[in-house]
């Protein structure tokens, strides 16, 4: 009879701590759980990750949220697809990518979605030469206007700086 107790007892045992394990697995993994939203740059102040100049040019700065929800901000899209290749990152290990709109800098949008011109005479810091618009009428016409082109996605910016 007295072994039956005991197999009770380490019975109920086992159940409280797998169940308080369990909880905690629970907890750590709600902890995990990051944000992809865009960060804000804090200009003159932090540096990119990519060159370690400090972001000066609002209307270029960029950044990728990693899937650990870790932000890497960049002062140029060259800069951020160069820092990509270099660390091997790739689409699984990289939740967003955000770029600044041109004509609301202060606002970051998802490069995929985002109106993106290429063009020599789109000066930014690093020379990647691409401005991104929210609004792909205007990406249109600011291309037409800087001689640039609009490219038809971003993977070609993703694609031109693999090769490098």
């Amino acid at each position: 009879g007295s072994n039956k107790m005991i197999i009770n007892i380490l019975n109920k045992r086992i159940k409280i701590v797998t169940g308080a394990a369990l909880m905690t697995a629970i907890l750590s993994l709600s902890a995990c759980m990051h944000s992809d939203k865009p960060q804000p740059v804090d200009l003159g102040k932090d540096e990119c990750a990519g060159c370690g100049m400090t972001i000066e040019v609002p209307k270029f700065a960029c950044e990728i949220i990693s899937d650990k929800g870790k932000c890497f901000k960049f002062d140029d899209l060259s800069c951020l697809f160069h820092y990509m290749n270099k660390q091997n990152l790739t689409d699984s290990t990289v939740s967003k990518i955000y770029v600044a709109d041109y004509e609301r800098p202060d606002s970051m949008i998802d490069v995929k979605t985002a109106g993106l011109v290429l063009g020599n005479d789109i000066k930014s810091p690093m020379n990647g030469g691409v401005a991104a618009f929210a609004n792909r009428a205007h990406a249109q016409q600011f291309a037409i206007k800087t001689h640039s082109i609009l490219l038809d996605t971003w993977e070609r910016l993703k694609v031109q700086h693999e090769e490098h």
